[in-house]
């Protein structure tokens, strides 16, 4: 029987809605593996104490305490821990809270590369660390509490938590490579039709329809995206759909018909051709290659927690 990634719908959770702002923030202890899964919100999470392996898009890695994790909607997530329990901070949210403020633009445009020019998760030493836990406890201090002006406050230590995070990351001077994230656009409108396509590629999508919501011409949409993207709306599109097709065929025993379905093809051969020409190898070569690795990885894990 084929497994499907579990669809996590955020707002139904029961810590949702503590704050008028689309956000939920937790503190938790995680006792068992927790299966494959994604939603429609970013996600940013801190491991307060524990081990065990993350995967990501079919990208694993190992965790500790002071490991940051951060997703984009629609990305893959699996847990397996070496030692239950692991302690976590969490914060999920609609990805566009980070465009509310137009001086926040550079650092949410770059955050939007997450998976592919910036990594998935960080590892902080000791002191980052703490000054992390620090801005998670006043995050979910401030949100479980009825003060003035919370949500204004809740966004702000958002923000600092991920300037903080890819500063961490940067070289001494704190400057940032000109090629790294997206190049300053010259028309603000695309940022607002990219943020829409990273939530909704899975579903049909054309020039026309962008047009249609955007109050834009699509021959206008389609320049802007070769003038500030340096990519075709078609391309753009693609590779946001096959980046997480790899991850359901890395991850999931998922039909590569259903996969081609789930992400937004309407036939598989299409959907064969697009991946080969974007991955180099054909859905099914792709998924053969993770195999090998994902059983010499539970392997491993095995081993480790019967240590």
């Amino acid at each position: 029987m084929a497994t499907f990634p579990r669809y996590q719908d955020t707002p139904a959770h029961a810590q949702y809605g503590k704050s008028s702002l689309p956000i939920m923030l937790s503190r938790y202890v995680l006792k068992q593996d927790y299966p494959l899964h994604s939603h429609h919100f970013a996600e940013l999470s801190l491991v307060i104490e524990g081990k065990g392996t993350e995967i990501v898009n079919g990208k694993e890695h190992r965790f500790r305490r002071g490991t940051v994790s951060f997703l984009l909607p629609h990305h893959m997530h699996e847990i397996r821990l070496d030692h239950p329990a692991v302690q976590k901070y969490n914060c999920m949210f609609d990805i566009n809270l980070l465009y509310q403020c137009p001086s926040d633009r550079d650092l949410a445009n770059l955050l939007l590369t997450t998976g592919e020019k910036l990594p998935s998760h960080y590892e902080l030493n000791e002191e980052q660390t703490t000054e992390m836990i620090a801005l998670f406890d006043s995050m979910f201090q401030e949100y479980e509490s009825k003060r003035f002006a919370k949500d204004s406050f809740i966004r702000a230590k958002l923000m600092e938590a991920f300037i903080y995070l890819i500063r961490s990351c940067l070289p001494p001077d704190g400057t940032i490579n000109p090629g790294l994230g997206l190049a300053k656009p010259k028309d603000e409108g695309i940022m607002e039709i990219l943020r829409y396509l990273h939530v909704y590629y899975q579903e049909e999508i054309t020039l026309s329809t962008l047009a249609a919501r955007f109050n834009r011409n699509a021959s206008y949409i389609s320049r802007m995206f070769r003038q500030n993207v340096g990519q075709t709306f078609t391309e753009y599109l693609h590779s946001l759909r096959i980046g997480r097709a790899a991850g359901l065929l890395a991850t999931t025993s998922m039909s590569i018909t259903d996969i081609a379905m789930e992400v937004g093809f309407d036939q598989s051969r299409t959907f064969t051709r697009v991946f080969k020409e974007i991955k180099g190898m054909t859905p099914k070569q792709y998924r053969a290659a993770y195999q090998i690795r994902d059983t010499a990885q539970k392997e491993f894990t095995d081993n480790r927690r019967q240590k």
